[in-house]
């Protein structure tokens, strides 16, 4: 999954076409260095006070986030598992921003050409030709790109302007999410409900992209080295079934049997029921059985 600069990381014995290295833009300069100061105030929860209330916060803000990246950015728009309305379509594409993931486009970008390339040189995030730490986070700061446009394989999303300037304008909304917990618990609500939740959000994630092609258990045949890790699935509201995914990658449901938790799952079920999303993509009787599902939206949208 994932997520935070705008490039797929190539060594350099890789094909031409992705040897393209552009120096850093200010901003990219600026979001390195306001993501490592981000890490270095973790150190506040020490100075600042604990409370119920700032841990509640801390909480909620990483359920309702981690719900937005997986249910929204990876399960809507990277993989277009249901529909919904152009609202509420809106809502995730903003709760998701918050996450400090970037915005909707590029996070269905990139997890596209993860999907595509899945463990090879082209991935922008594999462990197996780089290493678990690249995966997890090194690749946030690599400068190799492949040198096609990064946004044509989102055309589907990309049609829709409101989409774009949440797209363009991600920090507005993590701005507006860390006001938001100072209005709340003050100092402390900053520290415990901005800080580390958004940083709990986003090495939960990570693990996909790492620890789940790495450690866990192969159901299927996928062609890569996605797992499926329990504990996963429990911190990433369902993500952890990993192998799962990559078998059946545009199904809205990721724990196929029973006993896989998948919490992200059951709640798209209920606003189904409710009339918010409706087309909820199931795994069918025969991609259960080990056959790959068709119509990769990987594919169709390129």
């Amino acid at each position: 999954m994932n997520p935070r600069l705008r490039r797929t990381a190539t060594p350099p014995e890789s094909p031409p076409i992705l040897q393209q290295r552009r120096p850093y833009q200010v901003m990219e300069h600026v979001s390195n260095i306001l993501f490592v100061l981000m890490h270095l105030s973790l150190l506040l929860v020490f100075v600042v006070p604990v409370s119920w209330k700032v841990l509640a916060l801390a909480v909620g803000g990483y359920a309702v986030r981690m719900w937005a990246v997986t249910a929204g950015y990876h399960r809507y728009f990277a993989h277009r598992s249901y529909k919904t309305s152009r609202a509420f379509q809106l809502v995730l594409a903003m709760l998701g921003a918050t996450s400090m993931q970037n915005g909707p486009l590029w996070w269905a970008s990139t997890h596209r050409r993860h999907h595509k390339y899945s463990d090879t040189a082209r991935d922008p995030h594999s462990p197996v030709p780089r290493g678990f730490w690249y995966a997890h986070l090194g690749w946030n700061f690599d400068r190799w790109r492949p040198a096609p446009d990064e946004r044509s394989n989102v055309r589907d999303l990309s049609r829709y302007p409101e989409l774009r300037f949440v797209d363009s304008h991600e920090w507005i909304f993590i701005v507006a999410y860390a006001f938001l917990c100072l209005a709340i618990g003050g100092a402390a609500g900053v520290v415990w409900g901005f800080v580390v939740s958004t940083l709990a959000v986003f090495h939960a994630t990570m693990l996909i992209n790492s620890l789940a092609h790495v450690w866990g258990s192969r159901r299927y045949t996928t062609g890569d080295e996605s797992r499926n890790n329990g504990l996963l699935a429990i911190l990433t509201f369902g993500e952890g079934w990993h192998n799962n995914h990559h078998h059946a990658m545009n199904t809205a449901r990721q724990g196929f049997f029973w006993w896989e938790i998948d919490l992200t799952y059951y709640t798209l079920r209920l606003l189904a029921w409710l009339g918010v999303i409706w087309s909820l993509r199931e795994p069918t009787a025969a991609v259960l059985a080990g056959q790959r599902l068709s119509g990769d939206v990987t594919e169709i949208t390129s």
